[in-house]
């Protein structure tokens, strides 16, 4: 990690500063890790306070420097999460592409994804059977044709989106408002856990434990529409926060396809207008989008069940209900704390299993 890295976390942490008072912030400076220099912060007082209000400038302060920044960062690792900032050599060319590129990705999971190509599917978070029945439809055939599933893990529509994608073995992305590693909505932390341990990625660019907020949620939906070479939507209403994603997909030269639905429901108000103000491209079978890139069927290679015997098989029979804490499964198993200890270490390394905050640990299926 180089010390402009650092110095990016160390500003993100602030949630006062939003995105042109951060890059405001800056500019003040030959580098980002200048900024971690108390002589250089004081040098630029003045400014600075121009930028953020005389309270806001105490509380920078009070948590200038080094060691604040390497414990956000360890805090990060005791959570599982990982980042890349618009200063490492690692960050994706789509999102440094737009006008506004996150500071930092926050993530977890195979950040490799983020170089496949993508294609989003978005919708109503008040799905009827209708828009439940395009979605299973057009996510499995997008996955079977090789696309990577880009969505925002909401109910509705993102929640069949990803979970269709995971049921036959391809691979998706969930983009969230809030801050890892809490997931939004809470009914969606199994699903949340299941992408990630199925080869997925979860990523946000709100820091580590943000209080999530409703502003963040059209915020990020710059992000999915970045990241996609399209999006789908297969059921939305008039006043939607699919609006956004559309909006933003129009701006970076995305694609954007629509299903139609009844003109006497207003689920589909959303899109039904969409494609009559030629925003949106009518899709009714999944050809009518891969034509757009030349993409034909191809089913994903099954995986294979691995039998395991012994003090690891009833560990992961144990798991299969869902994740448990170690005590818990201590008490399941009857296998004595320091053996169990070397089990879940050996089958972590194995990439059998993944530890979480809190002493919890989830299979990967």
């Amino acid at each position: 990690m180089t010390d402009d890295e650092l110095a990016i976390i160390w500003l993100d942490y602030f949630d006062f500063l939003g995105y042109k008072k951060k890059k405001m912030f800056l500019d003040l400076f030959l580098s980002p890790s200048d900024m971690l220099y108390s002589e250089n912060i004081f040098d630029n007082a003045s400014q600075i306070k121009t930028i953020i209000s005389s309270e806001e400038y105490s509380l920078l302060i009070g948590l200038l420097g080094r060691t604040f920044a390497e414990s956000l960062v360890e805090d990060m690792k005791d959570c599982g999460i990982s980042f890349t900032t618009i200063y490492s050599s690692d960050y994706p060319q789509s999102l440094k592409d737009i006008d506004t590129p996150p500071f930092v990705i926050y993530y977890m999971g195979d950040k490799s994804l983020l170089s496949t190509q993508c294609l989003a599917i978005v919708g109503s978070r008040h799905i009827t059977s209708y828009g439940k029945m395009v979605t299973e439809k057009f996510a499995k055939a997008l996955s079977m044709a090789g696309f990577t599933i880009v969505s925002g893990l909401a109910s509705g529509v993102d929640t069949i989106a990803h979970t269709v994608t995971l049921d036959v073995h391809g691979k998706t992305i969930a983009v969230l408002a809030g801050g890892l590693p809490d997931i939004y909505p809470p009914t969606n932390t199994s699903l949340a856990h299941r992408i990630v341990s199925e080869g997925g990625l979860i990523l946000t660019e709100a820091r580590p434990h943000r209080h999530l907020e409703s502003f963040l949620f059209p915020i990020r939906n710059r992000i999915i529409s970045a990241l996609s070479k399209g999006i789908l939507i297969t059921e939305a209403q008039e006043k939607s926060g699919v609006i956004h994603t559309k909006n933003y997909a129009l701006e970076y030269g995305k694609d954007v396809f629509a299903v139609p639905g009844s003109i006497f429901n207003t689920s589909s108000s959303g899109s039904n207008r969409m494609i009559v103000n030629g925003q949106a491209k009518a899709v009714i079978d999944v050809d009518d989008i891969l034509s757009e890139y030349s993409l034909h069927y191809q089913p994903v290679q099954q995986r294979i069940e691995i039998k395991v015997d012994g003090d690891e098989g009833k560990i992961i029979e144990i798991l299969k209900s869902g994740e448990k804490t170690f005590q818990e499964i201590c008490d399941i198993s009857g296998i004595d704390a320091k053996s169990l200890n070397s089990i879940l270490t050996l089958m972590t390394i194995k990439g059998e299993v993944r530890k979480m905050a809190g002493n919890v640990f989830f299979l990967i299926k």
